[in-house]
């Protein structure tokens, strides 16, 4: 019989979805990612959502909402599943601006919503778990620098609008998000005789993954490899760090990108949509 399952901490939810979650880490990379990043994992946050549906004691799907959009995930084929997690929000009156997951969730969430879908954006997710050897273009590979914070985030802002991210974030949380990544170490840039060429970072962490994310190079710097460069040292330097792997995500309607990645050593995993409402 099937069972939706409410939890008022992220301890509680751990207890009894990490495991099922882990055995598809990278699919489940973003759940897993938002989970990891609560200092305090025993404080019951009224505005967060986190529940699971079993059929007895198997899970089948699972939804995580602490940012505008709901995640979903799953290992189940039944779209009557899904329609529990979505009947969860619409009972409950509870505003989510969209969902995310892979394809058959996202848009099997969507039609048992009682929202409309506005827009959707096509996502690859990549995995790596070897750098191939390849030519780097002229420059470093460099952490970036508190110094840097306002550079860096007006070009995290420009790649916000490049990757057709919706809803768009404000400059001041772009600014805290940046900050935040670069007082943990975790934004990188390529640079050239001092200037800042390329950056990306480390914006998502599970147990084994290390998933890439503010990729970023300004249009006139464009078609140099530094990008490239930039993904491939850092990618190196996730694995070095004691993650077994690497992922990221692309648009599926962006070839250039998808080309890139796959010389550095990603390849396709799966597919997630990501649908706004309105």
């Amino acid at each position: 019989m099937l069972q939706l399952k409410v939890y008022r901490t992220v301890n509680a939810y751990l207890a009894e979805n990490q495991a099922v979650l882990e055995e598809r880490e990278l699919e489940n990379n973003i759940i897993l990612g938002i989970c990891n990043s609560f200092p305090d994992k025993n404080i019951q946050m009224p505005d967060c959502h986190f529940i699971s549906v079993f059929d007895g004691t198997e899970f089948k799907a699972t939804s995580v909402r602490t940012l505008p959009k709901a995640i979903v995930s799953g290992t189940t084929k039944n779209s009557e599943d899904i329609k529990l997690l979505a009947g969860y929000f619409n009972e409950n009156k509870i505003n989510i601006k969209g969902v995310v997951g892979e394809t058959v969730y996202a848009e099997a969430f969507t039609n048992y919503s009682n929202k409309k879908a506005i827009r959707k954006r096509e996502l690859l997710v990549h995995k790596l778990d070897k750098v191939n050897d390849t030519i780097l273009s002229e420059g470093e590979f460099k952490v970036a620098k508190l110094g840097a914070v306002e550079y860096l985030s007006e070009w995290s802002n420009q790649f916000q609008h490049d990757a057709h991210a919706f809803p768009k974030k404000t400059k001041t949380e772009i600014h805290s998000f940046i900050k935040g990544l670069i007082a943990n170490g975790d934004l990188f840039t390529w640079v050239k005789n001092g200037d800042l060429m390329s950056m990306a970072g480390i914006v998502r962490k599970t147990k084994n993954l290390g998933i890439v994310g503010q990729v970023y190079t300004p249009k006139h710097l464009r078609g140099k490899g530094y990008a490239k460069s930039c993904v491939l040292k850092l990618s190196e330097h996730i694995l070095n760090s004691s993650y077994k792997n690497c992922g990221l995500f692309t648009e599926t309607a962006n070839p250039t990108s998808n080309k890139i990645y796959k010389e550095v050593g990603y390849n396709v995993s799966t597919q997630f949509s990501d649908i706004a409402f309105d």
